[in-house]
């Protein structure tokens, strides 16, 4: 038998309203606060509690950048991420992890440590 995997996905260049972001976090406060830097910073901001909700409003809105949180390795975040690399490539993916990460240097994903520096999410927004 076999069995496969389809999704549904509503793929949008970004760019569509601006420069726009999406900030995924089950932290009210992180999230809040990072929607308050993005938008200071120029951004149209959507918030989010979970990865997976953040993956339709990154097709929906083809935001610049997408911060989603991680717990863990391999949790929700993580695959979350993974999934809006695969599908919405021009989306600048971000994670939010509890520890520094031992990324490989051709990872698509950039790692932030929480709570999260501003002055280094700066660096990581300055190319977009």
């Amino acid at each position: 038998m076999t069995t496969g995997f389809s999704i549904d996905a509503d793929i949008r260049p970004p760019g569509q309203g601006g420069r726009s972001a999406v900030v995924a976090d089950d932290d009210p406060g992180q999230r809040d606060a990072l929607a308050r830097h993005l938008a200071e910073r120029g951004f149209t901001v959507s918030t989010v509690s979970g990865g997976f909700e953040a993956l339709s409003l990154i097709g929906a809105e083809g935001p610049a950048v997408a911060l989603l949180r991680r717990h863990r390795l391999q949790d929700e975040g993580d695959r979350a991420a993974a999934l809006a690399c695969m599908l919405y490539p021009h989306t600048r993916i971000i994670l939010t992890a509890g520890a520094p990460d031992a990324q490989p240097g051709n990872s698509p994903v950039t790692v932030l440590v929480r709570p999260v520096d501003l002055a280094l999410l700066d660096l990581c927004l300055d190319g977009l």
